[in-house]
C-alpha cells in the first residue's frame, strides 16, 4: 500500500514539476517567479517527507507479523506524516491553479514583419502598432515648364505614418492612422468598426469613400508611385457611417472583414452616408460639415469564380460604385497630374470675364464600373468613370456681372497590367517575395514589371469660368514602372511617365508635354 502511494504521489510531483502550464507559469513575471519559488520548496518538503517514508515502511516490513497474525496498526509518526502529505498535496494543487489563472491573464507579445501586437490571452482583444515610411524622388525632363511656371526636381517625403489597429471583444475593430508628412490633413483614417457577422458590419468615423477601386487599395500596395486618373474624380476620405458585409455561396463560408474594403468574400457591398468632400478631396481633422447636405455612396464587388477550382479564372473581380448628393457651394479642388503631380486644371485661373471662382451647386453624382484580374504572376486592372457636378459662378455680360450654372461631366479611365518575373502571385494587395534580397546568399528579393495607360477629359462648359489657357481639356498619360520587393517590408519603385495635353497653351495651343521620373523607397509594416 505504502509503494502505491509513492507511486503516486511521485506521479503528482512530476506533473506539478513538468507539465506546460507550470513551465510556461515559472517564465512568465516577478508574480510568478515568487509561485515558482513555492512550489520548489514544496517539492523539497515532498522530497524529505517521502525519505522520511520509505525509512518507515522498511521498518515496518521488518515488523510484519506472521501469517495469520493480526497486523499492528499504523503509527502516530506515519499518520502524522500522511496527513503532512496530504496537506502538501493540497497545497501543490492550489498554487497550480494560481499559476494557471496567471497565465490565462498574461498578455500575448508578438514583433514580426506584420509588425507588433499585444494579444489578450483569450485572442479577443488585440491592438496591432504599424508604420510606414515613403521617401519620393521627382525629375523632370530639361526641366518641367508649365503655364504656372517651373517645376524643380526634388526629394519628398511622402508617408510618414505610425498607427493603431486592432480589435476589442473579438468583433469591434479600430484605426487611428495620422500621417505626419500630409500637411494640414494629419489623420486620414480614424474609424471603428463593429463587424459583428461577416454579412452586415457597421463601419462609422473617417476613411475610403466606397468608389474608386484603385482608391480603396492599400496605400502601401499600388503599382505605382501614384494612382490614375480615375481615383482624382473620387473622394480621397470622408467622415460619415456605412453598412458592408460579405457573401460566399460555393459553401466554403463567408470571412468576416473589418475596414472599408473586401476582398476575400465571393459578393461584397458597401452603402454608406457621408458628409461629402468632393472630387478628390478629404477633410481635416477639425473640418466641420458646411450644410445639412449628405452624399450617398454604394458599392457592390464579386469574386464571379471563387473557389471554382478554375485558378485562372478565381482572382477575377468585377463590380459597379456610384454617389450622389447636393451640394451647396462646395469648393472645387484641382486636378493635378498622376506622377508628375502638376495642376493641369485650376479653378482659380479664370477666364477672361469669369469674376469669381466656380464652386460645386446643385445635384452630384459618379459612376464608376470597374474589374481587376490575378492569375499567377500577372495581374490588370480597369476602370472608368463619370464625375457630373453642377457648378456656380459669375461672369460679365454686356459690362453686368450675372450668375452663370453649368453641368460638368468629365469622364476618365486606365488600363493596368504587370507582371512579377521572380515566381511570385500578383495580388491586389502586397507582393510577398519567396526569398528576401539577401546578396551574400544569392538571394534578389521580388520583381515586378508594369505598364498603364490613362486619360482624363474636363467638360467643354468649364472653361465658361476656366482659362483655357491655363488649364488644358484633355490629360493622356501612359507610365511604365519596375518595383522591386527587397522583402515583405522594404520596397523600391522606379517609374517612368509622359502626359499630353490637348489646350492649355497661350493662343489655343497645347501645353507642353510632361515628362518625369519618380523614384521611391517604402517601409511598411
Amino acid at each position: 500500500m505504502k509503494n502505491f502511494k509513492l507511486a503516486l504521489l511521485s506521479s503528482a510531483i512530476s506533473f506539478a514539476l513538468f507539465s506546460p502550464n507550470a513551465h510556461a507559469a515559472a517564465n512568465q513575471t516577478k508574480n510568478q517567479n515568487v509561485s515558482t519559488s513555492k512550489t520548489e520548496a514544496l517539492e523539497r518538503r515532498i522530497l524529505e517527507l517521502e525519505s522520511r517514508l520509505e525509512k518507515l515502511d522498511t521498518v515496518k516490513n521488518l515488523q510484519q507479523p506472521v501469517v495469520g497474525t493480526t497486523v499492528t496498526q499504523a503509527t502516530p509518526e506515519i499518520k502524522k506524516l500522511a496527513n503532512e502529505v496530504h496537506l502538501l498535496e493540497r497545497k501543490m494543487e492550489v498554487q497550480e491553479e494560481v499559476s494557471t489563472g496567471a497565465a490565462q491573464k498574461t498578455p500575448i507579445l508578438e514583433a514580426g514583419e506584420g509588425g507588433f501586437k499585444i494579444s489578450s490571452a483569450d485572442k479577443k482583444n488585440q491592438v496591432r502598432i504599424r508604420g510606414a515610411v515613403q521617401v519620393d524622388n521627382r525629375t523632370f525632363a530639361n526641366g518641367q515648364t508649365t503655364p504656372l511656371g517651373t517645376t524643380p526636381d526634388s526629394f519628398a517625403l511622402k508617408q510618414g505614418r505610425v498607427w493603431l489597429e486592432g480589435y476589442m471583444f473579438k468583433d469591434v475593430f479600430f484605426k487611428i492612422m495620422p500621417d505626419f508628412a500630409a500637411g494640414g490633413n494629419i489623420l486620414p483614417d480614424a474609424y471603428v468598426d463593429y463587424a459583428y457577422h461577416p454579412s452586415a458590419s457597421l463601419l462609422v468615423g473617417k476613411f475610403k469613400s466606397p468608389l474608386s477601386l484603385e482608391r480603396l487599395q492599400g496605400d502601401s500596395d499600388g503599382t505605382f508611385l501614384e494612382r490614375a486618373f480615375p481615383t482624382y474624380l473620387a473622394s480621397n476620405r470622408d467622415v460619415g457611417v456605412q453598412v458592408h458585409g460579405g457573401f460566399n455561396f460555393t459553401g466554403h463560408g463567408a470571412e468576416k472583414v473589418a475596414g472599408p474594403i473586401d476582398t476575400k468574400n465571393q459578393l461584397t457591398y458597401q452603402f454608406g452616408v457621408f458628409n461629402g468632400s468632393g472630387d478628390d478631396g478629404s477633410p481635416n481633422n477639425d473640418a466641420p460639415d458646411t450644410n445639412n447636405n449628405k452624399e450617398f455612396a454604394g458599392r457592390l464587388f464579386s469574386h464571379p469564380f471563387q473557389h471554382s477550382g478554375y485558378s485562372w479564372v478565381e482572382g477575377l473581380g468585377i463590380g459597379v460604385a456610384g454617389s450622389y448628393s447636393q451640394t451647396n457651394g462646395q469648393a472645387l479642388k484641382n486636378l493635378a497630374t498622376p506622377i508628375g503631380r502638376d495642376t493641369y486644371l485650376n479653378y482659380a485661373k479664370l477666364a477672361t470675364g469669369s469674376t469669381i471662382a466656380p464652386v460645386a451647386n446643385g445635384d452630384s453624382y459618379r459612376f464608376y464600373p470597374q474589374a481587376y484580374w490575378y492569375s499567377g504572376p500577372f495581374g490588370a486592372m480597369a476602370e472608368y468613370v463619370v464625375s457630373s457636378q453642377d457648378l456656380s459662378g459669375k461672369v460679365t455680360v454686356n459690362k453686368k456681372v450675372i450668375g452663370k450654372n453649368i453641368n460638368q461631366k468629365n469622364t476618365a479611365w486606365q488600363v493596368l497590367g504587370s507582371y512579377v518575373l521572380t515566381g511570385e502571385d500578383n495580388s491586389f494587395g502586397a507582393i510577398k517575395p519567396i526569398t528576401p534580397f539577401s546578396p551574400l546568399e544569392g538571394k534578389w528579393g521580388a520583381w515586378q514589371l508594369a505598364a498603364r495607360y490613362s486619360q482624363l477629359d474636363v467638360d467643354s462648359d468649364t472653361f465658361v469660368f476656366v482659362d483655357p489657357t491655363k488649364s488644358a481639356s484633355q490629360a493622356r498619360a501612359w507610365t511604365i514602372g519596375a518595383n522591386w520587393y527587397l522583402n515583405s517590408n522594404a520596397l523600391i519603385r522606379a517609374d517612368y511617365e509622359e502626359v499630353s495635353f490637348e489646350g492649355g497653351a497661350s493662343n489655343g495651343g497645347n501645353r507642353a508635354t510632361e515628362k518625369v521620373l519618380g523614384s521611391r523607397f517604402q517601409l511598411s509594416f
